[in-house]
């Protein structure tokens, strides 16, 4: 996520928008970013056990939050590979102002 942040904001200091295959990576590399977040929670829900899920608990709530968050439409790993491999093909994008 940091080398796609740094090149968001070459692009932006420099007033320009990145090309459509840059687009399409910069998403996957944020799709797969929030893929390796929900997979590193996982492990500490396992070892905390169901009191982990407490309305109460801090690791609940965080795991509530990247759930939710995951299931954006621009975070989801199946269709941002769907939408950079057609980028890399020249294939026709579904309209959309987040790619």
């Amino acid at each position: 996520m940091r080398r796609a942040a740094d090149e968001v904001d070459t692009h932006a200091h420099a007033g320009r928008r990145p090309a459509l295959t840059e687009r399409a990576r910069l998403r996957m590399d944020a799709a797969h970013a929030m893929r390796c977040a929900r997979n590193a929670v996982s492990p500490l829900l396992n070892t905390a056990g169901a009191g982990s899920f407490a309305d109460g608990s801090d690791l609940q709530r965080a795991w509530r939050d990247i759930e939710t968050a995951s299931r954006h439409a621009a975070l989801s790993v199946q269709t941002s590979k769907e939408i950079y491999g057609r980028a890399l093909r020249g294939a026709p994008l579904p309209p959309s102002p987040v790619i």
